[in-house]
């Protein structure tokens, strides 16, 4: 098995690279050696055993053609696909290869071909990455609409907010501002509509929201995420929840807001680690007195020795040597005591 799994490794390798060297010289402009190169490609392609590989490496090989202006080699390489396809089992398999020929489809602008492969994708997975490649396709190629009915076809909810996130971003870059909204809108209307995923979606809105430089809408949203995860009556699901909602609180600078939710996790080592962020938040605004309450009041060695470290460094940076120097020291301190309590308990398991 780990024979042919390795011979698996060599024969797609090849293919790959020679594939890629190919298309440096067609760019380079050395078009009989690139020919030659692509003989070559293609005989490493089709000596590939494992039929869904040579399938998937085919779509790759027709992608490198096009990209090197050959159209003609590239679309009789595509059409050798949907045959292999035929023989493989299970369907997943099948799927999976014809996920990568709509990759390889969309890449070289054939959308309207790719998009029938993909809307006759059974499969949810298969089907949520071709129809997320078919988007991010669409996207860069500025066909926003399309690729925003594309992404609105897809079945999983978190996998459409991640891609009206990719559309509204290439929007927000174009200067097409208010369509930019209306999908940051549209990203956040279906965040809300997950049941177990809607603090997670929603600050993935917040991320992208600041990554944009939307600091009034990021904040809204933050808040959003924030009440409906102090609101689920789930202990569990909102623990989690407070896990990724602490850090999203410190990004934004909203420290109280972040001690509060930090502290309100019942798992220690989730507490601690939020607090520890904290700090090294407040260390970096120069919040350096705050910070140092709050590092002191955590209560595991290990943590509380990191924050004081961060307040430490901070307090060298701004030239207070004496207090860093002190500060430092029980930092140390503190993360030997924590370094010799988890001897002892590896040390008493190992018993």
């Amino acid at each position: 098995m780990e024979v042919a799994s390795c011979m698996h490794f060599v024969e797609t390798k090849r293919a790959k690279e020679l594939s890629d060297r190919a298309v440096e010289l067609a760019i380079a402009n050395r078009h009989s050696e690139a020919s030659a190169v692509f003989v070559e490609a293609t005989a490493a392609t089709r000596a590939i055993r494992k039929m869904s590989s040579r399938a998937i490496a085919l779509c790759e090989l027709g992608a490198a053609f096009h990209r090197a202006n050959r159209h003609d080699e590239a679309q009789a390489l595509f059409a050798e696909v949907p045959h292999i396809v035929q023989s493989l089992w299970p369907a997943s398999s099948q799927e999976n290869v014809l996920s990568e020929l709509v990759a390889a489809l969309a890449q070289t602008g054939q959308f309207s071909e790719a998009g029938s492969i993909a809307a006759s994708l059974k499969g949810e997975q298969a089907s949520i990455k071709a129809l997320r490649t078919l988007a991010t396709a669409l996207t860069q190629a500025g066909h926003f609409e399309e690729a925003a009915n594309v992404i609105r076809s897809i079945t999983k909810g978190s996998q459409r907010v991640s891609a009206f996130l990719e559309l509204a971003v290439a929007l927000e870059s174009g200067d097409r501002l208010d369509e930019a909204s209306a999908i940051f809108a549209e990203a956040a209307s279906v965040a809300r509509s997950l049941n177990f995923l809607q603090v997670y979606s929603l600050l993935d809105v917040v991320t992208t929201l600041e990554q944009v430089n939307r600091p009034k809408e990021a904040d809204a949203v933050l808040t959003e995420a924030k009440t409906i995860a102090y609101s689920l009556g789930d202990e569990v699901q909102r623990e989690n929840s407070f896990k990724y909602l602490a850090p999203a609180l410190t990004q934004r600078g909203r420290f109280s807001e972040a001690i509060e939710t930090a502290r309100s996790m019942r798992y220690g080592g989730w507490q601690e680690k939020a607090l520890c962020e904290i700090v090294a938040a407040q260390a970096r605004c120069g919040q350096l007195s705050e910070a140092t309450a709050l590092a002191y009041s955590i209560r595991g060695d290990g943590y509380r020795g990191e924050a004081l470290n961060h307040v430490g460094t901070a307090l060298k940076l701004a030239k207070r040597d004496a207090e860093a120097s002190a500060i430092l020291s029980e930092a140390e301190e503190a993360l030997k005591a924590a370094r010799k309590a988890e001897a002892e308990a590896l040390a008493e398991e190992l018993d």
